[in-house]
C-alpha cells in the first residue's frame, strides 16, 4: 500500500492560519501578500503564486512571502521552484520551522528522499516536539524500506500527537507490510475513530481484514468504502478478491468487470478476472483477459503463468511453453513456473515425431 502524506493539507492550513497576521512595512507588499493568502485559501494556486512573486520582488527579504510562494509552487507541482523558495525563507529566518518541514516534503516529492530525511532529522534536532516532522520522516524512511526506523518515527509522532489520524493509518500500513495484521487492524480502526469517514480508511482496513482471512468483515468495509467513493476501481477489485476467497465467483466476476469498466488499463483487474474465468471453465474468455493484462504490462510474470496454464488446458502446448518460460525469466524465484516449463518442455519434445531418414 502506498503511504498517504499530509503535505497538501498542511500547506493550506499554513497559508491561511500561520501567516495571515503578518505585518509588513510596505503597504503594497502587505496588500498583495494578503491577497495571495486569500487566493491560496481558495486553492487558486496560479493566481496566488503571481501575487507572492510580486511581493518578493517588492520585498525580497520577506521570509514568509518566500515560504508561501513555495507552498503555491508545490501545489502547482513545481517541486524544484518550491525547494528554492523554502531555502530562501530559511536563509532569511532559520527558525521558520514550517519552512524546513515543507522543504523536506518538496525534496521528497522531487525524488531527493535521502536529502529530505537529512532535512527532517536536522529539524527534529532543533525542534524535537514537532510531530509533523517525525511523521514525514517516517514516510520517507518507509518509502526506502527502512521499516524499523519508520515505525519508531511514526510512534514518536503519535506520542507527541495521539490524535494524528494519518499517522495511525500509515503506521498500520507498515505493520501490515510486516504481516502484523492484528496490530495493523487496531491502528486502522483508531485512524477511523479519529477521522471523518473517508473511503481510503475503510479500504485500508478491509485490505488488512482480507489478509487476516476475515472476509465477511472485509466485504462489509469495502462496501462502506464504496458508499463514499463508488468510482474507485481498486475498491471493486479488492472486493472481488474477498468474494473469490469465499468462492462467491459470480459476485467476484461482477466486481472485477466493474473495476475494468472504471479503469480499463488496470492490468491487475484483467489478470484477476482471467484467473477467475479459468476457474469457471471459460478458457476462451480467460485467455483474452490474461492476454490483455500482458498487453498492458508485458513484464507481468503472474499473468504469463496464468495464460500459459489456460493455453495448456486448451491444447496449445507450444504457446503455453513460451509463456511458462517468460514467467520464469521475469520471476526466477517462482519455482512453479520453472517446474511447469520443464515438464511441458519434456512433453512437447516427446510429441515431435521424427521424419523419414534421408537417403
Amino acid at each position: 500500500m502506498s503511504l498517504r502524506s499530509t503535505n497538501r493539507i498542511a500547506s493550506v492550513l499554513l497559508v491561511t492560519a500561520f501567516l495571515t497576521g503578518t505585518v509588513f512595512a510596505a503597504d503594497k507588499a502587505s496588500e498583495l501578500f494578503d491577497r495571495g493568502n486569500a487566493l491560496a485559501s481558495q486553492h487558486s494556486w496560479d493566481a496566488a503564486a503571481a501575487q507572492y512573486r510580486e511581493v518578493v520582488r517588492l520585498a525580497p527579504t520577506f521570509p514568509e512571502a518566500h515560504y508561501n510562494l513555495g507552498l503555491a509552487l508545490q501545489a502547482l507541482g513545481d517541486s524544484v521552484g518550491a525547494v528554492d523558495e523554502f531555502r530562501q525563507a530559511i536563509r532569511l529566518k532559520p527558525d521558520l520551522f514550517q519552512a524546513r518541514n515543507s522543504l523536506g516534503l518538496a525534496l521528497a516529492r522531487s525524488g531527493q528522499v535521502a536529502a529530505a530525511i537529512a532535512e527532517y532529522r536536522d529539524l527534529i534536532k532543533s525542534k524535537p516536539d514537532f510531530a509533523d516532522a517525525h511523521y514525514n520522516l517516517a514516510n520517507a524512511l518507509a518509502s526506502l524500506g527502512e521499516v524499523d526506523s519508520a515505525l519508531a518515527s511514526y510512534r514518536e509522532a503519535l506520542r507527541l500527537r495521539p490524535d494524528f489520524a494519518q499517522a495511525h493509518n500509515n503506521l498500520a500500513n507498515v505493520l501490515r507490510s510486516q504481516g502484523k495484521l492484528e496490530e495493523a487492524i487496531a491502528e486502522y480502526r483508531e485512524a477511523m475513530r479519529l477521522s471523518k469517514p473517508q473511503a481510503y480508511l475503510y479500504f485500508n482496513l478491509a485490505n488488512a481484514l482480507t489478509d487476516a482471512g476475515r472476509f465477511d468483515e472485509a466485504i462489509e468495509k469495502y462496501r462502506q468504502a464504496m458508499t463514499l467513493d463508488s468510482n474507485d476501481a481498486e475498491i471493486h477489485n479488492n472486493l472481488a478478491v474477498a468474494y473469490a476467497a469465499q468462492r462467491n465467483l459470480g459476485k467476484a466476476a461482477e466486481e472485477y468487470r466493474q473495476a475494468i469498466r472504471l479503469k480499463p488499463d488496470s492490468a491487475r483487474a484483467h489478470y484477476n478476472l482471467g484467473t477467475l474465468l479459468e476457474l469457471q471453465g471459460d478458457r476462451s474468455a480467460a485467455q483474452n483477459e490474461c492476454a490483455e493484462a500482458i498487453r498492458l504490462k508485458p513484464d507481468y510474470a503472474a499473468a504469463h503463468f496464468s495464460l500459459a496454464k489456460v493455453l495448456e488446458g486448451s491444447g496449445k502446448l507450444r504457446d503455453a511453453l513460451a509463456h511458462f518460460r517468460t514467467s520464469w525469466e521475469l520471476d526466477p524465484q517462482n519455482m512453479d513456473s520453472l517446474s511447469a516449463y520443464e515438464r511441458l518442455l519434456e512433453v512437447t519434445s516427446q510429441s515431435v515425431t521424427p521424419g523419414p531418414a534421408a537417403h
